[in-house]
């Protein structure tokens, strides 16, 4: 999730997108949706209800962009485990951490409005010091459960390790084995539980590493695959975004889709369908075909904003709905209110924060890897 769509490309071969070259816009366009549903699966899942399975579309498109923007140089061995693993930390913390604090003020702020909970506070104190380090609560059920969102972050920088120690170096059957058996571990689970919204939770790790590392191996044998010299605008590419919002369940919430409950077998199997046919599809054509012109700001935008987004949107989950159940609200118009915000508050996020941030860090390693090269040349 936390990628933007530009990569460097291997084996020789570069690619161009008419509109932005270097960048894949569709795939921007699509994990901006994929977190806009999340987002709004937390909210009120009527809103999408199959938001939670973006989380395996962004597993996916992680493992595509990494090994398509790192492979090369960890083959020329420019791009060392410490390095690629240093590098995953700057992409991913400040935005995480971000998130866990405006949590904590929200979840400090319903303490102190609501009155003095000891349970919640004790939740808060105990899990904070082993949270922000971007690791699971020890005391807990929820991995993370001040920012209940982030136990993916956590199985990410996993699967990176994983990557840069173990898959940088298997060939293309290699990752296929991986495939084969994250989905003899997980299709049962989610057969039996009905739907694949699973993972949050302490004792549901095996899953959630399953879950992580499917996709995570099928976006990697997804990027090895030959790529195209030149990636086409037009219909295709906005068709995919319309396909991308009508799978996560989207236009469920805007009163023009068919809603379905969250727990039968039905979802069950809607939901492997997606995992483990759809959405590698979609990654393939999206990598592919771009958008056309018109919605290229529109794509670009929600790709720039999309991991912000998923970062501190369950921040502001309880004072939208306050707004919802407590001051009368209309449900609708409370979702529109809390997308609204949330994406302007990811904006400054990424603007203001996050960019800065990682600037200033990439520059400090810099400058400390200046000095050791420096002696041992000498």
């Amino acid at each position: 999730m936390s990628e933007t769509g530009t990569a460097t490309h291997g084996a020789g071969v570069t690619t161009s997108a008419p509109a932005v070259s270097g960048r894949y816009v569709t795939l921007d366009g699509m994990r901006g949706i994929a977190a806009l549903a999340v987002a709004l699966f937390h909210f009120d899942f009527i809103r999408a209800p199959h938001g939670y399975i973006a989380v395996d579309f962004f597993f996916a498109l992680s493992g595509f962009v990494l090994w398509q923007a790192y492979y090369v140089r960890w083959k020329e061995r420019s791009y060392g485990t410490i390095a690629f693993m240093r590098q995953r930390a700057i992409r991913l913390y400040p935005l995480f951490l971000l998130g866990m604090v405006l949590c904590t003020i929200t979840a400090l702020g319903k303490l102190a409005g609501g009155g003095w909970n000891a349970g919640a506070a004790q939740k808060i104190l105990y899990s904070l010091p082993t949270n922000l380090l971007m690791l699971p609560s020890p005391v807990t059920q929820a991995l993370f459960p001040i920012n209940l969102p982030a136990w993916t972050l956590f199985f990410e920088l996993i699967a990176s390790l994983l990557m840069v120690t173990v898959m940088f170096r298997l060939p293309q059957w290699g990752l296929l084995v991986i495939c084969l058996l994250s989905a003899w571990l997980l299709v049962p689970v989610i057969l039996e539980r009905h739907n694949a919204n699973i993972g949050a939770l302490r004792g549901e790790w095996p899953t959630a590493l399953a879950r992580t590392m499917f996709s995570f191996s099928l976006g990697t044998m997804i990027a090895r695959l030959p790529q195209p010299h030149d990636r086409p605008a037009g219909w295709i590419g906005g068709l995919l975004l319309l396909v991308a919002a009508y799978l996560l369940g989207l236009f469920v919430g805007f009163g023009l889709g068919i809603s379905i409950p969250v727990k039968t077998p039905e979802v069950g199997q809607y939901d492997l369908a997606c995992i483990l046919l759809l959405w590698p599809i979609l990654l393939v054509l999206g990598s592919r075909f771009e958008v056309p012109a018109i919605l290229v700001p529109a794509a670009r935008f929600l790709g720039d904003v999309s991991f912000a987004l998923y970062a501190v949107h369950w921040a502001l989950i309880d004072p939208f709905k306050w707004l919802k159940d407590d001051l009368g609200v209309p449900a609708f118009f409370s979702a529109v209110l809390y997308i609204g915000t949330a994406l302007v508050l990811s904006w400054c996020a990424v603007k203001w924060f996050d960019e800065p941030v990682r600037r200033r860090l990439s520059a400090l390693f810099r400058q400390k890897r200046k000095p050791a090269l420096s002696a041992s040349s000498a």
